[in-house]
């Protein structure tokens, strides 16, 4: 199974698109627009990796985004970005912690 489909198969996740910093779309599932998902989440993983950067934070793994209609749970892979939509957000928390635990089995 690819990252993606790991991403995608966990429960609250309704969609997941695969892309990379630069904003190349590289797949999604369960979504229409995954080559608008993948520029904006490149720019947003960009800009948050910079801010993580400037923070002293080190090298930023996983952030989120989370609103009143849905949550963004972005992803950082050596080669990738994937981000998982969330629906409803409250859900941010328990695939967060799946995603954790896939991620650890991942390296």
């Amino acid at each position: 199974m690819t990252d993606l489909e790991t991403v995608a198969n966990i429960a609250g996740v309704s969609a997941a698109v695969l892309g990379d910093l630069e904003g190349t779309f590289l797949g999604a599932v369960r979504t229409g627009d995954g080559e608008t998902i993948a520029a904006e989440m490149g720019f947003v993983g960009s800009s948050f990796l910079d801010i993580g950067a400037l923070l002293g934070l080190g090298t930023l793994g996983s952030f989120s985004l989370s609103g009143r209609a849905r949550s963004c749970l972005l992803v950082v892979r050596p080669q990738s970005l994937i981000t998982a939509l969330i629906s409803p957000p409250q859900s941010l928390g328990p695939v967060e912690r799946a995603i954790d635990t896939a991620f650890q089995e991942w390296t």
